[in-house]
């Protein structure tokens, strides 16, 4: 045999194989093991029961204290020192005092620790923040008084979070929105038109939101008129209220070709009825006292303080208290009648009274070679489809020129009816009618004349104790015919949408 490396052994190292002992319960082998591996494996093995055995030994010293333990399962109380001494009732006093001190700080120390970010959520400084605590440091070394003010500043800085951005409607939403508005607008305008004042306030008074909402799109309706009857008043005021007139009686101080506003001991007191939001009062609040005049607005409902609540049909002014009353697209309701005979009377003898409508609640003039709309040869009877085809498109014209701002098509607007009605409140007509705006009428009246109609029709002397039922009224002329009140409010148009 020859010598093969790495397989040849010495026979020195040979040993002879014994065989293991077997465990006679698990039936495997138990390998011999050294005091020095067995002491290696105890220091890794994990300890349990702190170093105690598993089973604990049971004798007459530890049985009652295992019953407890094991039976009974009670904790041992530890024993810190062997003070069982009672105290003294001064020591007992000390600890309530110091008791109560503690509980009086604890609350401070914490909403301290409360403030005081945990070290889990505390949050990587931005580049900006290390430039500004750096910063507020430098100025904390050149004036240590505002270090509190500095840190103050650096953390409200750091703690601010931006805000979120509005949720922005879609042109198709935006365009739904503006229609939903437009024709809640139109339902509660026709509310207005064809109801009481009376009903009008209880209705807004119920429902307060309503009133937003009709201005809402009332300001909407406004950006496409060629002009707002409010801005013309204003400068009209401005204008007239530049102009003084001497108190000897001699010629005004200020003659720019116009009349001065009627005053009252030095002040001009402006009613603005059905003031809406009050952008009369608004745009002349910061003119008052240059102008020396005085506002006063009242609508159904009060959306600013500068608007008085009221019926306007009875308001809460004395007689013969107002130099001007001003009804600019206000005449609205069922009894607008009674509005004009309660402007006569808080207006003082000669006061003004301002009106301004839209033309499509008026009348209409015939052209030339035109029928007149009460004539025998305009009374023909026609079809009932041509019947609503005439009053459709005659109200597609209404509310292109009211609502949409178009240019008005038809024949010259008749106000004879209108003027005729306000005469006979004792109302006179001063000047021309303005027709030049496209959509509105404008009027200016005095307060001239004694009403032969309404509530402001003056009792004779002496008659006031007997009562008016005794008091027999002259005999009207032949041509004078006792018109309805009725038909009399028809002299303007309510405004009344097609269903659609």
């Amino acid at each position: 045999m020859f010598a093969v490396p790495g397989w040849s052994v010495s026979s020195s190292n040979l040993k002879t194989q014994t065989a293991l002992p077997v465990d006679p319960i698990t039936k495997k082998a138990i390998v011999p093991v050294t005091p020095e591996e067995d002491a290696k494996a105890n220091e890794k093995k994990r300890k349990r029961h702190h170093g105690k055995p598993i089973v604990q030994e049971v004798d007459s010293t530890n049985l009652s204290e295992l019953w407890e333990k094991v039976i009974e399962g009670k904790t041992k109380l530890k024993q810190e020192g062997k003070s069982n001494s009672k105290d003294s009732k001064s020591q007992k006093r000390q600890k309530v005092l110091q008791d109560s001190e503690e509980a009086k700080s604890v609350p401070e120390v914490e909403t301290e620790v409360e403030n005081k970010p945990s070290h889990k959520t505390k949050k990587l400084k931005t580049l900006k923040e290390k430039k500004r605590e750096i910063k507020a440091k430098a100025k904390a070394k050149d004036d240590p008084s505002n270090t509190t003010a500095v840190e103050a500043q650096v953390t409200t800085r750091s703690n601010v979070t931006a805000p979120k951005a509005a949720a922005q409607l879609t042109p198709l939403q935006a365009a739904m929105r503006q229609k939903l508005i437009s024709a809640r607008f139109r339902y509660l305008n026709q509310t207005l038109y064809t109801t009481p004042s009376a009903r009008s306030l209880e209705l807004f008074h119920e429902n307060p939101e309503m009133f937003q909402e009709y201005h809402e799109g009332f300001r909407r309706q406004v950006e496409v008129w060629p002009e707002n009857p409010v801005d013309g008043y204003m400068a009209q005021i401005r204008a007239r209220g530049k102009i003084r007139r001497d108190n000897r009686g001699k010629a005004p101080v200020e003659n720019t070709g116009g009349k001065p506003l009627p005053r009252t001991a030095g002040t001009c007191h402006i009613a603005d009825l059905g003031c809406g939001d009050a952008g009369l009062a608004g745009g002349l609040q910061p003119d008052t006292k240059n102008l020396n005049i005085k506002i006063y607005s009242y609508d159904l409902q009060s959306p600013s303080p500068l608007v008085t609540r009221a019926d306007i049909a009875n308001l809460p002014l004395k007689d013969d208290s107002v130099d001007i009353a001003i009804f600019c697209l206000a005449l609205m309701g069922t009894n607008w009648i009674d509005f004009v005979e309660e402007a006569y009377r808080v207006l003082h003898w000669k006061g003004e009274l301002w009106v301004a409508e839209i033309k499509s609640r008026f009348g209409r003039v015939g052209g030339k070679g035109g029928r007149v709309e009460h004539s025998v040869g305009n009374r023909r009877k026609l079809d009932k489809h041509q019947t609503k085809r005439l009053e459709e498109e005659n109200d597609e014209k209404d509310l292109a020129v009211e609502v949409d701002g178009q240019e008005d098509s038809k024949q010259e607007t008749d106000v004879s009816a209108f003027v005729e009605v306000l005469r006979k409140r004792g109302f006179v007509l001063q000047g021309e009618v303005d027709l030049r705006n496209r959509m509105f009428v404008k009027m200016h009246f005095v307060k001239g004349l004694t009403p032969v109609k309404g509530k402001c029709v003056p009792v004779p002397k002496g008659m006031e104790k007997i009562g008016l039922d005794t008091w027999k009224k002259k005999p009207k002329p032949v041509d004078e015919e006792d018109v309805p009140l009725s038909s009399e409010a028809g002299a303007l148009k309510p405004c009344v949408y097609k269903l659609r």
